[in-house]
């Protein structure tokens, strides 16, 4: 995971916040009890959550539009 250079992107404070929010909402025996497979698709997902809310951060007007029309299927 560390050699994802998407994931370098990200702001480590940020993630650190947002994995603390989600820890104080699960039971730590749900946590305790994934094996290391499991637990690293669950990070990667939260991580893959954090790029995704940033995508639209560099975007002009007009490149939110076009998205939004091919989301849309216009």
């Amino acid at each position: 995971m560390e050699n994802d250079s998407l994931y370098q992107e990200l702001d480590k404070n940020q993630l650190i916040q947002s994995f603390s929010t989600l820890l104080d909402r699960v039971l730590p025996q749900m946590v305790i009890s994934l094996d290391d497979e499991r637990l690293t698709k669950k990070v990667r997902g939260v991580m893959s959550i954090e790029l995704f809310s940033k995508i639209f951060d560099d975007f002009t007007p007009e490149q939110i539009e076009m998205f939004n029309a091919v989301v849309e299927g216009r």
